[in-house]
């Protein structure tokens, strides 16, 4: 199969994202007892999760933009050396609820706040959760994927949620900064008793794309980039368009969420979905990123501006100026690294391969102290999704764990899961576990282990 024939190029129409392994699946799976090469590690006892767009009904390609589509939903349980299941859910909203014929699912938001829900999964005071940004409430799910209602985290949110929170290892909370149109920027946190708090409200001249959190002991990093809401240009059901008119910088919240003590920093002309890491040293606060040269200008139905790079933003607090230094060229996005090290100092992180017309490929693991890359190539014609670092039980050192991601093959057109030694990156695979169907490129997910569900997005 040739996927540079079904990848997006910048004649902004939403064909290419509805093609190859970007087309959606077209019904749910329950697959038991699957067939593994090598050995599935016995200290991995959890499930993996994944979620991603997966329009339920065939959508208008000229329109149709990757991030609108509802949701579905996809899971492999671990236990025991075995891999027990795999199971794919569409996330029912009310229009994929009519779609395959079900009843759509209850809670609070009807009528404004109920729309696709296809970003993220986290935990909640326990509770699994679907969620999205720009003001769509999350969806709960049950053990087994299956949507069971909308939540607005038992009446604490007080507007819409974010697609990416961030979990902070030392406090126990999640960090959330939400966005749209008509409300303020929000930094909230939610609790490990899944009620939200809304720490901070940032009124900005216009509405910004905020994806995701990034955080430090003393900071939220709020980015302020230039794509912003501009529903008079949109000619998709995304809105957020390339502004020439605005320029990038980035504010450091104090954690207390007092607004008047944002500083602002001039920051490269760019556009960032995901940041890496934060930390702050000394009178520095260092916030590492995937930056793309520019997002939705050229192309309005997907992420199709260039490749992303591995960057490092030195924020310096003194002078209130930031520099930029190169991580890595090789095209990098979804980055993850050991949850353990959210917002302190680390030094591994772990991305899949983001080529020019959004293709994928191997996984990389980026060494920031040696400034080395490792790239595990899964092999001809396979393709990482988003890595996920899983720590081995005991673990003492900061790779001291496993890579697991799903893979599609293009030959067979169908999804294995890979699991991987962090610390023998290039060797072959610990485990390999194949999937009967394929599961569509989609955004995130993570690790729910048996002992400690609150970890899903650690």
């Amino acid at each position: 199969m040739n996927m540079m024939a079904t990848t997006p190029t910048s004649s902004s129409t939403g064909a290419p994202y509805l093609a190859g392994n970007f087309a959606p699946a077209t019904a749910e799976a329950t697959v038991f007892d699957l067939p593994v090469t090598g050995r599935i590690p016995p200290g991995l006892n959890g499930r993996l999760l994944r979620i991603g767009p997966n329009p339920a009904s065939a959508p208008e390609p000229a329109r149709y933009h990757w991030f609108t589509a509802g949701g579905m939903a996809h899971g492999l349980r671990l236990r025991d050396g075995k891999a027990e299941w795999y199971r794919s859910r569409f996330i029912k909203d009310a229009a994929t609820a009519a779609a395959v014929g079900r009843t759509p699912i209850g809670g609070p938001g009807r009528g404004s706040r109920d729309g696709p829900v296809n970003t993220n999964i986290m935990s909640v005071g326990g509770r699994l959760c679907a969620v999205v940004e720009a003001g769509g409430l999350p969806v709960e799910l049950d053990d087994e994927l299956e949507s069971v209602a909308r939540t607005d985290f038992d009446g604490t949110l007080e507007a819409g949620f974010t697609g990416h929170p961030k979990f902070d290892p030392l406090t126990g909370e999640q960090h959330a900064l939400t966005y749209e149109p008509g409300q303020p920027v929000r930094y909230i946190s939610v609790g490990r008793d899944g009620r939200a708090t809304t720490k901070a409200r940032i009124d900005l001249p216009h509405t910004p794309l905020i994806h995701d959190t990034a955080f430090t002991p003393s900071f939220i990093v709020v980015p302020d980039l230039p794509v912003t809401f501009q529903p008079e240009r949109a000619r998709t059901p995304l809105p957020w368009l390339w502004d020439e008119r605005r320029d990038s910088r980035i504010g450091l919240l104090p954690r207390d969420g007092d607004g008047s003590r944002v500083q602002w920093f001039d920051a490269p002309r760019c556009f960032v979905f995901h940041f890496v890491n934060a930390y702050d040293d000394g009178d520095l606060t260092i916030v590492d990123v995937a930056r793309h040269p520019r997002m939705f200008d050229r192309d309005h139905n997907g992420p199709n501006e260039g490749a992303p790079v591995l960057v490092r933003w030195t924020l310096d607090r003194r002078s209130g100026r930031l520099s930029e230094t190169a991580i890595d060229d090789h095209g990098a996005e979804f980055p993850r690294i050991n949850g353990r090290f959210g917002g302190q100092p680390y030094r591994y992180a772990y991305t899949a391969h983001w080529g020019a017309g959004v293709t994928f490929g191997p996984a990389m693991k980026h060494d920031l102290v040696r400034g080395v890359t490792e790239v595990h190539d899964f092999g001809p014609g396979r393709m990482t999704l988003e890595p996920v670092f899983v720590r081995k039980p005991g673990s003492a050192t900061e790779d001291e764990g496993w890579i697991l991601s799903y893979v599609y093959d293009a030959d067979s057109g169908l999804t294995d899961v890979v699991i991987l030694d962090a610390q023998a990156f290039t060797d072959e695979p610990v485990a390999v576990i194949h999937l009967p169907v394929r599961v569509p490129f989609g955004f995130h997910g993570g690790w729910a282990p048996d002992i400690d569900a609150a970890a899903v997005v650690a």
